[in-house]
């Protein structure tokens, strides 16, 4: 088989996660993976001796686009599976598909975020011009919870005429994480830690964290947090760090290669967010540690059995969360945890994927 992905940059947030799993799923097929920008950090490195690789541009984005048209006007190759996960990336292909320069037998598309829940004024204007000219030609839309589905459908109903929507939940894939959750740790962050991952945008709601982390002092003194991610708000929060007098009890350890040691070794394991469209990390905790903690920033985290909930943004809420986590016995969530997972194989979410397309 041919398989065409298609990514805005080769940086690993959870759209590019989720391509990558499945670029490893088809493993010994004719792969094809265009990156619009080079971010150069070989977080890909791993499909380089199976898959073709085409780091567009290192500039920008736009450039990366540009060129990607004309590599696409040239190559004029037909591919039997075409994969986006991003607005971007999903609307220009979309258009090109209804010019007939790519050409496939099934093109399957997955919203990496509730646009229309999340962005206001320009920017969402701009996304609900990119749904109008660019969401054509699509065999699949995948969304990740029915929240997703449902604030899509209210806002751009003509979509349901263009293409087949279907909800399934993200798929994560566990195979080696056991290795990489064994792997060395400093002892500093073997013991009572509170641990969060992620970039450092204001979505992921790191200062409502922090502040949850100051409350929870009081009550237990050896508390430390520990914050994985870089991002543009990288010195707004190193600042409110400075301000807080547990600063020596906080430690932001920018991007890390693995996060599984640090998830197993938690004393509890943290999502923060105010809004997502499914937090993968929130499946990587619940792979390595019994003791998890999420807002409500997506749909369906409401249902998952031992997770402990808060509202996002509300610092009292969270605090008591992780409280509460911490305070109680979770051993039972072990088998809780691994049951759900199990449901979200790559290797189920590829078969219910082709079912889909065949029931088309």
């Amino acid at each position: 088989m041919n398989l065409l992905f298609v990514l805005t940059t080769d940086s690993l947030g959870g759209a590019e996660q989720y391509l990558k799993m499945l670029v490893h799923h088809h493993k010994g097929e004719d792969i094809s993976i265009y990156y619009f920008k080079n971010n150069k950090r070989g977080q890909w490195d791993d499909v380089e001796s199976f898959a073709k690789k085409h780091l567009i541009s290192s500039v920008h984005e736009v450039t990366g686009i540009i060129g990607f048209v004309f590599m696409m006007l040239f190559k004029r190759k037909r591919y039997d599976y075409v994969y986006t996960s991003h607005i971007y990336t999903t609307a220009l292909v979309g258009m090109l598909k209804s010019l007939g320069i790519i050409r496939s037998t099934y093109f399957v598309a997955r919203e990496s975020t509730s646009i229309f829940l999340r962005f206001k004024g320009f920017m969402l204007r701009f996304y609900s011009f990119l749904y109008k000219i660019g969401y054509r030609k699509i065999d699949l839309l995948i969304c990740q919870t029915e929240e997703m589905k449902n604030q899509l459908l209210e806002h751009f109903p003509n979509i349901r005429k263009r293409t087949k929507i279907k909800v399934i939940p993200n798929p994560i894939d566990l195979g080696g994480k056991s290795e990489l959750a064994n792997q060395d740790l400093d002892d500093i962050f073997k013991v009572n830690c509170l641990v969060s991952a992620g970039r450092l945008i204001e979505l992921k709601g790191y200062n409502f964290l922090i502040e949850a982390f100051e409350q929870l002092k009081k009550e237990h003194p050896k508390l430390k947090l520990v914050i994985l991610g870089r991002g543009p708000l990288k010195e707004v929060i190193e600042q409110q760090v400075d301000n807080s007098i547990y600063k020596n009890d906080i430690f932001m350890q920018g991007r890390v290669d693995n996060v599984y040691n640090y998830f197993k070794h938690a004393q509890v394991c943290v999502v923060s967010s105010l809004i997502e469209g499914f937090p993968n990390v929130l499946l990587q905790m619940m792979s390595q540690n019994d003791k998890v903690v999420s807002t409500l920033c997506a749909g369906g985290i409401d249902e998952i059995d031992g997770i402990y909930t808060a509202e996002p943004g509300n610092t009292e809420a969270l605090a008591k969360a992780i409280h509460l986590a911490l305070t109680e016995d979770t051993s039972g969530n072990r088998k809780r945890f691994d049951d759900y997972l199990d449901q979200r194989s790559i290797e189920r979410f590829v078969q219910q994927l082709n079912a889909e397309l065949i029931n088309a």
